[in-house]
């Protein structure tokens, strides 16, 4: 979950799924919309949504190599077992 913030609550952080953002764009303020059809006006400019949702990635990626001895391995190595 990444933390953004209502534009009529700048105090209150809101937590959203980035996997569930479709799109975010300047109208001029941060329009997100969800894949449910949900819309929000946030505070954060578009290019700091995405610094978020980058950082988010690499942290889940950063995780999953330390889970797996800190070898992360190319997914095109890996083959079915037979």
């Amino acid at each position: 979950m990444i933390p953004l913030h209502r534009i009529t609550q700048p105090d209150h952080e809101l937590y959203v799924n980035p996997e569930l953002i479709q799109t975010v764009e300047a109208t001029p303020d941060t329009v997100i919309s969800l894949t449910n059809g949900s819309k929000f006006v946030v505070a954060e400019t578009p290019a700091e949504v995405a610094r978020l949702i980058r950082d988010w990635r690499a942290g889940i990626m950063a995780a999953s190599g330390e889970h797996a001895g800190g070898t992360v391995v190319p997914l095109r190595q890996l083959r079915p077992r037979a």
